[in-house]
């Protein structure tokens, strides 16, 4: 048994008590649940093939939809407009940069931002792009890659997803009372 499938198993026992912790032990934890035990599968396939799966980006829509009925304090309108909130500027950003972001990143986004609505879907973007800047930068810095080379987004996306969801709410709340 390869030392990865322990990880796994690990980190999505941990996701589930998480869910449970959060959300109770209500539908809305099991549906937390499954979308990030998608997005664990989907940032270990990330990172071995630099790819996302179309399969598992429609596997998530089915929590997705079921966190769109679910999710308290997050209105349809919210759901809608966080379908578009990253991805479309991820879609922009490609096609004025080709291979700036993968078509995977995108899509994933897109479903995300149904799942969360649009605010939950930039805080996750935001620790998304902490984490992946931060690597990115270790990685030139200790010159493992290069100028222009890519590097697996996906799992830094889908661990900021996971903390948008499991305490992306209180954070809000936390920063926007900063602002007040």
């Amino acid at each position: 048994v390869s030392s990865r499938y322990i990880l796994v198993e690990t980190l999505g026992g941990l996701l589930a008590a998480a869910c449970c912790l959060v959300y109770g032990f209500t539908w809305l934890a099991a549906s937390a649940f499954a979308f990030l035990y998608g997005l664990l599968v989907i940032a270990f396939i990330d990172l071995d093939t630099m790819e996302i799966p179309n399969g598992l980006v429609l596997y998530l829509f089915l929590p997705a939809l079921a966190l769109v009925f679910l999710l308290p304090g997050v209105s349809p309108l919210a759901h809608g407009i966080g379908f578009l909130t990253v991805s479309l500027p991820l879609f922009l950003i490609t096609l004025a940069i080709p291979g700036a972001f993968g078509g995977g990143d995108i899509k994933l986004m897109a479903v995300a931002g149904l799942a969360l609505g649009w605010q939950l879907t930039l805080v996750a973007f935001f620790f998304g792009l902490l984490g992946g800047g931060g690597y990115g930068i270790w990685m030139l810095a200790g010159k493992r890659i290069g100028r222009g080379q890519h590097f697996a987004f996906g799992p830094f996306l889908a661990l900021g997803l996971a903390l948008a969801l499991l305490i992306g709410r209180p954070l809000l709340i936390w920063y926007i009372g900063l602002l007040s």
